[in-house]
């Protein structure tokens, strides 16, 4: 996915010269095309998060389009106060890269995982914030942040794309992946992949499920949420922890909605840090969000209680 941003990065640069990269350290062996092409517009601030969210706060005050880009563990957390005084409080056209979400770097262990950041960004007002998943959501979130007047969060997992089926981009709308009536999937950023797979496998077992997906999560789409509610089970896939996590934003929905379910189930990341170093898929395992641990928890709810 990290190959799909730089891409229609310097695409984008070529069409408005306002635009420019600032990273934190990160990013060789990905950055440097655009760096050769506009030597100019790139900046290295070094491992501060918090100089290149300022940085690029004072760019957009001189009228650039930067985009500030660093690893989800840091650039969330560590620099917070800046984003939240600096870009968000002035409601600067900052664009703010994350590469790293939820588990994706699952050997470097829990300093290195990401799963507070989308409740940390949410609390901010004047920030879009999207966790697209696939390249082709990338792409068009980034194309979308550089256009727009206020700021914005993208975060993306460093793991390699796995293309979704071509649908239309609408910031603020989640995409309906599958229709099924025996229950729902709301599978946040690159957690689509995994629901889809779930939801194909369920099949086999006479259960058909509709799978949303949602690549803004503010503004959150609630209106998705409702209609998935006529299925009768909501299912909330999150890389995140339960605590302040979407399926909060979720059942808020529902309930403000006035909407009656049989289930609604959270599967998400305990209120824990990892205790143990694993790869990403013995991570998701762990941690029951897996195709095969997602198929095997919804297909035993609705099993019990269709």
């Amino acid at each position: 996915m990290r190959n799909a941003f730089v891409n229609t990065l310097i695409d984008c640069a070529r069409q408005d010269p306002a635009v420019a990269l600032l990273m934190a350290e990160v990013g060789f062996s990905v950055v440097e095309p655009f760096e050769k092409e506009f030597p100019s517009r790139f900046y290295n601030t070094g491992i501060a998060e918090q100089n290149l969210v300022l940085t690029a706060a004072g760019m957009a005050l001189e009228g650039m389009r930067p985009v500030a880009y660093s690893m989800s563990a840091f650039l969330a957390s560590r620099a917070f106060e800046l984003i939240k005084v600096s870009v968000c409080y002035q409601d600067l056209p900052v664009v703010l890269a994350s590469i790293g979400t939820g588990l994706s770097y699952s050997e470097l262990g829990a300093t290195h995982h990401a799963t507070e950041e989308s409740a940390l960004m949410r609390v901010l007002p004047n920030l879009n914030v999207f966790f697209p998943a696939d390249g082709a959501e990338l792409s068009e979130a980034l194309r979308f942040a550089l256009r727009a007047e206020h700021p914005s969060y993208i975060s993306f997992p460093k793991l390699p794309d796995k293309p979704l089926p071509a649908h239309p981009f609408e910031m603020g709308k989640a995409v309906r992946y599958r229709d099924g009536g025996d229950g729902a999937v709301l599978a946040i950023g690159h957690s689509v992949v995994e629901a889809l797979a779930a939801a194909q496998a369920l099949e086999q077992q006479g259960i058909r499920l509709s799978v949303y997906g949602f690549h803004t999560v503010k503004p959150f789409d609630r209106s998705a949420v409702l209609e998935a509610c006529a299925t009768g089970s909501l299912f909330v896939v999150d890389e995140h922890q339960q605590c302040a996590g979407i399926a909060g934003e979720a059942a808020k929905a529902v309930l403000e909605g006035g909407k009656t379910l049989r289930h609604f189930c959270d599967y998400s990341i305990p209120d824990c840090f990892s205790d143990h170093v694993a790869r990403y898929a013995q991570m998701q395992e762990e941690y029951g969000l897996s195709a095969a641990r997602l198929a095997q928890r919804i297909g035993e709810t609705l099993g019990g209680g269709r």
